[in-house]
């Protein structure tokens, strides 16, 4: 019932039988957005825009914009394809660790003059492949300001889970340093059951699982910015500790028995990072940025059976090292319209050393790629052009040309691979009307190898060992996108986006069998490959519907909506068959209203659960949720001071695992294994003030 009336709200949004395409030309009242006349590609919301919301940070305010849909990029290597979709006074912070949402929330909203929402490259703004970008400006010489915060959580199992921040920042004379602590620990308990059982339904095992899990980190950042050789410069700090424990028995009713599961992780970061501009001649300009990080992590695990013991000790460090520089360079006037061209190149060292110790019954277990050292060598180079050959039509073009060196040695073999790759892309975007944008995107990227890929794995309630390989390559995807957006009633947006994927050379597991040094007796191991092609379909619907006229001041629906499709040959099975943990279809729907007298926001909302299913070669595993909820509300009694309260109701659990008695092609089911985890409800409250 719930998924009907999403998809009733959000049809009849993109049906405009409430809101009309054409909407007639109205006044704009104080504090709207607007489309700059210099540029429709650039929708201004000045800081009079959320008063009405009395945002707290920048992330509340981005969280107003309509139509906008934050992506706080990825964790792959490298700048280059791995940023997001905000950008600070027309920069990029050059720290990866420190996340887009982390910063924004440190951004008083008091400092912030404007949010701009960018289209197709405009104001010569770098879109990195994004349809839409938002540009956060902040007021200049701001003096001091910071704030404290603290929330404590609550679930059903009288478990509490503390957090505290600290933060202050200084701005004058063109100048500004920034300061930021921030702590964090919890516990909770995982309660449910097992049953196993043959294919013809004889029961082979059925228990009761209980465990307790913990986690606790604390973060330091530090910033500081200002005039440097001509130019200005940014320089950021991260210093980053987590540890994360479970401590699980499983008590077995038939057979009678006890199985125990320990983990311990524990994992320190450190990384600095800097950034330089500075106006060139002839209305160049030119930016350098460099960043440092280094990450040492070790984990312990042990897994004990009435039939086997078993315990795993790992120690890792990883590093990364990248260097670049970019020239953009003055805009041309020709007769057909502006071009904005822009070059530059990026180096990046990255490297990771594991070594990892296996013991089965009291034995040591060697395997292939149990000590394993990986460096990659990356560089990129591209070129860029803007091109406008009218106010609401922009073209945006660029090849970016990639070479890596991976080069990987240890007790799995050793092995050195050279790619080197070719990717263009196009993004044109087209203002047909104010508020209504079309974006269509049209590039080729190239994944990058999990070095986790190249190590060694152990499975010893199954007896499935994975192998390192150290000779694989990433896998190459054309994508194609097009996007519409509706921005209407100060609030109101309606998105749809369409996607194909074309991949190529995909990873995927198969099964191999060798003698191991000094051994006599094969062993069998599954090994990543690659492994074949795929195609992939995407549609995506969204929608902010606010209900003012009709009769709820204040308030807005949102619903969104997405459907996965794709499509590639089992490297087993040689079937066809969906990519591996792709989950087919998702929902979310909300209920929000900003009662301005009171100064009380609240919302509710409900999003669906997971549903996937992972194919490995001699199992199959499928992992479901049911629907979760969640409701909070806000007083905000003055622009300084935020009280919050919520609750979260996660939902059921319930995973199912066959395990077959070899490659799935040639092997029957062993058994088929069900478990399920009831959800918890847990509560919170929370205050931030500001000074």
């Amino acid at each position: 019932m719930i998924m009907v009336r999403a998809s009733v709200l959000v049809l009849t949004l993109a049906s405009g039988t409430l809101f009309p395409l054409v909407m007639p030309a109205q006044a704009q009242a104080p504090g709207t957005a607007s489309v700059t006349e210099a540029d429709p590609n650039i929708t201004p919301y000045p800081a009079s825009f959320f008063t009405e919301f009395r945002s707290i940070t920048a992330l509340d305010m981005i969280g107003r914009i309509p139509g906008f849909q934050f992506d706080g990029g990825t964790s792959g290597r490298g700048f280059a394809g791995t940023v997001g979709n905000i950008l600070i006074d027309g920069e990029r912070p050059p720290v990866r660790s420190d996340s887009l949402q982390s910063i924004l929330s440190r951004i008083p909203a008091s400092q912030v003059e404007r949010i701009e929402i960018v289209r197709a490259g405009a104001g010569g703004i770098d879109m990195a492949g994004k349809a839409v970008v938002a540009n956060v400006i902040r007021r200049p010489d701001s003096g001091v300001t910071g704030s404290v915060g603290g929330t404590l959580q609550a679930n059903t199992d009288g478990r509490l889970s503390p957090n505290f921040s600290l933060q202050a920042q200084r701005q004058a004379n063109g100048r500004s340093i920034e300061g930021a602590f921030s702590t964090y620990g919890g516990s909770g308990e995982d309660n449910g059951f097992r049953e196993r059982r043959t294919p013809d339904g004889q029961l082979l095992l059925l228990g009761r699982s209980e465990g307790i899990f913990d986690y606790s980190g604390a973060e330091a950042t530090t910033v500081y910015e200002g005039p440097l050789g001509g130019g200005r410069v940014r320089l950021n700090g991260l210093v980053e500790y987590s540890y994360s424990g479970y401590d699980g028995d499983d008590l077995l009713l038939f057979p009678t028995g006890q199985e125990r599961n320990l983990s311990d992780f524990n994992q320190t970061k450190g990384e600095v990072g800097a950034r330089w501009t500075r106006n060139l001649p002839r209305g160049m300009t030119l930016e350098l940025l460099g960043s440092q990080q280094q990450i040492w992590t070790d984990s312990v695990g042990e897994y004990d059976t009435p039939d086997f013991t078993s315990q795993s000790v790992n120690d890792e460090t990883s590093g990364e090292s990248i260097g670049s520089a970019a020239v953009k360079f003055a805009s041309l006037k020709t007769p057909l319209g502006g071009i904005d061209i822009e070059t530059g190149s990026e180096v990046a060292f990255n490297f990771v050393e594991s070594a990892t110790a296996f013991r089965f019954n009291e034995s040591p277990l060697l395997l292939p790629g149990d000590d394993t050292r990986v460096e990659e060598l990356r560089s990129e180079s591209f070129v860029s052009a803007v091109w406008a050959p009218r106010t609401n039509l922009s073209v945006t073009a660029a090849m970016r040309y990639e070479r890596s060196r991976i080069t990987a040695g240890g007790s799995g073999g050793a092995a050195e691979t050279n790619l080197a790759f070719l990717k263009p892309r196009l993004n044109v975007s087209w203002t047909p009307r104010p508020s209504h944008s079309l974006a269509l995107r049209l590039e080729r990227n190239v994944d990058q190898l999990s070095f986790g890929a190249f190590e060694a794995s152990a499975a010893f309630s199954t007896g499935i060992f994975g192998r390192g390989n150290p000779d694989i390559r990433p896998a190459q995807t054309w994508i194609g996108s097009l996007r519409y957006e509706r921005v209407f009633d100060r609030q109101g947006s309606f998105v749809a986006e369409l996607t194909h994927e074309e991949l190529d050379e995909i990873l995927g597991q198969v099964v191999v069998v060798e003698t191991l040094p000094g051994e006599t007796r094969p062993r069998t191991f599954n090994v990543t490959r690659n492994v074949g092609t795929a195609q992939r379909d995407t549609a995506r619907l969204t929608g902010r519907l606010p209900l003012d006229k009709y009769g709820m001041s204040g308030g807005i629906a949102s619903a969104s909506f997405q459907v996965r499709k794709s499509e590639t040959e089992d490297p087993v099975t040689f079937l066809e068959r969906r990519l591996s943990g792709e989950q087919p279809s998702s929902w979310s729907l909300g209920l929000s209203q900003n009662l301005i007298r009171q100064k009380i926001s609240w919302s509710v909302s409900a999003s669906s659960g997971q549903r996937g299913r992972s194919f490995a070669p001699s199992t199959l595993s499928t992992f479901s949720t049911d629907p979760s909820f969640n409701g909070n509300i806000s007083w905000r009694p003055d622009a300084k001071l935020s009280l919050s309260a919520g609750v979260n109701l996660a939902s059921d659990s319930e995973s199912r695992f066959t395990l077959f008695g070899g490659p799935r092609d040639r092997a029957g089911p062993v058994y088929d294994e069900r478990s399920a985890s009831r959800g918890t409800l847990s509560a919170y409250l929370s205050a931030r003030r500001s000074f």
